[in-house]
């Protein structure tokens, strides 16, 4: 017997928007992956300005931050279009926020003391 959600299925164009949403923090996790794994490896050849390892550390594990809590989201998004209830609200964009603030200010202060 198959699954069955309670409420109402939502207009699909909410859905696919809903869905929308999680594939661009998806695909922000995946743009934070792809900076710090050259970041925490070193790039061959490449001078990195000091504290690169932390910061590429820093920009995974904001991404190991964002991919759960983004599907979290979706799913309570769905969830609240099908009973008619208010979406809740969104920490993510404040994490995302205050995580890129801070390697960026590691970023510079490392740029900074380096020279």
């Amino acid at each position: 017997m198959p699954d069955v959600e309670p409420g109402h299925e939502p207009d699909y164009r909410f859905s696919l928007a809903n869905e929308r949403t999680l594939l661009a923090w998806v695909r922000t996790a995946f743009g934070l992956v792809a900076l710090g794994i050259p970041l925490v490896g070193g790039i061959h050849g490449v001078v990195l300005p000091g504290w690169h390892r932390e910061i590429g550390l820093g920009a995974i594990t904001l991404s190991v931050v964002i991919a759960p809590v983004a599907y979290r989201r979706w799913r309570r998004a769905q969830q609240a279009m099908r009973l008619g209830v208010w979406l809740p609200r969104d920490p993510l964009p404040a994490v995302l926020t205050v995580g890129v603030a801070v390697l960026f200010t590691v970023t510079l202060v490392s740029g900074l003391v380096t020279r």
